[in-house]
């Protein structure tokens, strides 16, 4: 099995102290500075995920689809969709970015 292989994840950068934050929002929340687009790695840490069974109007077509809350190793938490839920997506398992599918970054478990 091939590992896969990591894409970059925008997030935003203060420009005046250097804080990541996954937004949306213009002000940084530790020093007011003004915050910019930045790509960052796209690995981390799974700090947990949920399936998605019933999916609003909007997202319905997709079917049943997992939600992630992934702690970066440059040093701020994202959401994303899961690529590949099972029992062995636990807390603290690695992750990667794979894909970006309108607009939503995809994980998938290592």
């Amino acid at each position: 099995m091939t590992t896969p292989t990591s894409q970059n994840v925008a997030v935003l950068r203060c420009a005046d102290c250097g804080q990541l934050d996954a937004g949306p929002r213009d002000l940084c929340p530790k020093c007011f500075g003004r915050l910019e687009p930045t790509l960052v790695p796209g690995d981390g840490t799974l700090v947990s995920w949920t399936m998605i069974r019933r999916p609003p109007a909007a997202f319905r077509a997709e079917g049943a689809y997992a939600v992630a809350l992934v702690a970066l190793d440059a040093g701020c938490q994202i959401t994303g969709r899961l690529a590949n839920p099972d029992d062995n997506a636990t807390p603290g398992k690695r992750v990667v970015a794979t894909a970006l599918k309108d607009s939503v970054t995809i994980f998938t478990a290592l």
